[in-house]
């Protein structure tokens, strides 16, 4: 009897048991449904206390697990922790946290403020030679690229008295900066023993004579090519003729070819699907698609030169420095003073500055042989420069022609003008390559991607490409 009664009682105290963990259970199941459920909630003012202390390394790291993070507020935590972490002088880190931030407020500026950091740790560690090329990446970028000469310079100084050869070069391709031309033809004269110091560097360039009176007549003949005469869009063709008026044909369907009002124009450029003119007084006119507002120029003064990239119209200002209006930010040309020259391509620019050194606005643009270029060009992902000897240098490509006087750049290929008036072209692709073979005596040229148009000098203009939008229809067109 007494055994059945425990038996009873076991069984009892088991079912209780059960039922009590079960109720547990089912207690903290609910608990912990509840809490889930402001699991959010909780994260979020978990974040904003860690931010109103400052943390924002704590703050992110909150918003980051939840499951639905508040975009906006995550990239202004994430923003703030790499301005925090470039202030305690991590300029590496924060170089990371802004990369990650793709064009979220002024993050790409950010991103060349470090990278300017990291180059300015470098030399004060002593690497300048390491230091000038981060700063040379940078050119455009506030002073970087003085900062690269300077360090170039240093560089020539310490060489001159034990490798004085190397160090003439280095101070030679510094061009007109600072002493550092009078610094080469000083030690020109004193290697060769000449007393004449343009006669000395040439020496020491191993340039003959005959050599100099070739870059003297290929000088005087570039002086004489018409600049601003023709530019190509994607579909449409553009002309300026001797009397200051405009012509166009092509593709119409955005207003890009509405430029038969426009008078007293000195230049005139294509983007995409829009026309900019260049007028005598230094003032612009636009026309065509403004979806990135780069038609909005018409307030602009004192232009000396205007260039246009797909959806971007860039000007050269009469104080050497520049000004831009549409798709690309271009925060690279915050830098760019006393520039004499300006070109764009597609997603690009670059330019020569009064000092010979050739500014560009990615690093694909960039090469350091090109300072004392003449004259240069650009498209997507390459540049080339025509140098005064008539050789043209190719960032993405070799190429051996001589007595050039101009260059054309499209992403297609490559095209310039020599002295006998033909037509030089490097293709990249081989379906994309034009015939212009019997072109003489061409005076200038615009390459575009679909089509590309030159000019004669008896004033008529070719066009050759396709042809779709009668892009290529000037047989009738007369620029003298």
């Amino acid at each position: 009897m007494k055994k059945k009664r425990k038996q009873t009682l076991t069984r009892g105290f088991v079912h209780r048991a059960i039922w009590i963990s079960t109720l547990l259970m089912l207690a903290l199941t609910a608990g912990g449904l509840i809490l889930y459920g402001q699991r959010e909630t909780i994260l979020s003012r978990r974040a904003a206390r860690a931010a109103q202390r400052g943390d924002y390394e704590k703050a992110v790291a909150s918003l980051s697990a939840m499951e639905q993070p508040p975009k906006e507020q995550l990239l202004a935590y994430r923003y703030a922790l790499g301005e925090q972490t470039l202030r305690l002088g991590d300029a590496s880190g924060a170089l990371v946290i802004f990369s990650q931030l793709g064009e979220y407020a002024d993050s790409r500026t950010q991103v060349l403020a470090c990278r300017y950091a990291l180059a300015e740790q470098t030399l004060l560690l002593g690497d300048i030679e390491g230091a000038g090329e981060m700063f040379y990446a940078l050119s455009g970028y506030l002073d970087a690229r003085d900062r690269y000469d300077q360090c170039r310079y240093e560089l020539a100084e310490q060489t001159a008295a034990s490798d004085p050869e190397t160090a003439f070069h280095r101070f030679l391709a510094l061009g007109a900066y600072a002493d550092a031309r009078q610094r080469a033809e000083a030690l020109a004269m004193e290697l060769t023993g000449e007393t004449d110091p343009t006669f000395a560097v040439n020496r020491m360039l191993g340039l003959t004579e005959e050599q100099v009176d070739s870059m003297k007549r290929l000088q005087n003949l570039r002086m004489q090519l018409p600049q601003g005469k023709l530019a190509v869009g994607f579909f449409h063709t553009v002309g300026l003729k001797g009397d200051g008026t405009v012509l166009a044909t092509g593709r119409n369907e955005e207003g890009q070819c509405e430029v038969s009002g426009w008078t007293n124009v000195q230049a005139v450029a294509c983007g995409a699907y829009h026309t900019v003119a260049l007028l005598k007084d230094g003032t612009l006119m636009a026309t065509g698609r403004n979806s990135e507002g780069q038609c909005e120029v018409s307030q602009w003064t004192n232009v000396q030169a205007v260039a246009c990239g797909d959806y971007t119209t860039l000007a050269l200002l009469s104080d050497g420095t520049l000004r831009t209006a549409g798709y690309q930010p271009y925060t690279e040309l915050s830098g760019w003073k006393d520039m004499v020259s300006l070109s764009a391509g597609s997603y690009g620019a670059v330019g020569i500055a009064a000092d010979g050194r050739v500014y560009a606005s990615h690093p694909s643009l960039r090469s350091k042989d090109m300072t004392g270029a003449v004259a240069v060009a650009c498209s997507t992902g390459y540049a080339v420069a025509l140098m005064e000897d008539g050789t043209v240098l190719h960032t993405a490509a070799s190429l051996d022609w001589t007595d050039v006087l101009a260059v054309s750049a499209c992403s297609t290929g490559t095209l310039a003008i020599d002295a006998q008036g033909h037509i030089l072209c490097h293709w990249f692709r081989s379906r994309d390559a034009l015939d212009f073979s019997q072109v003489r005596e061409a005076v200038a040229l615009s390459a575009g991607g679909t089509h590309t148009a030159v000019l004669l000098c008896d004033g008529s203009v070719l066009v050759q490409g396709e042809n779709g939008e009668g892009q290529c229809e000037t047989k009738t067109w007369n620029l003298n």
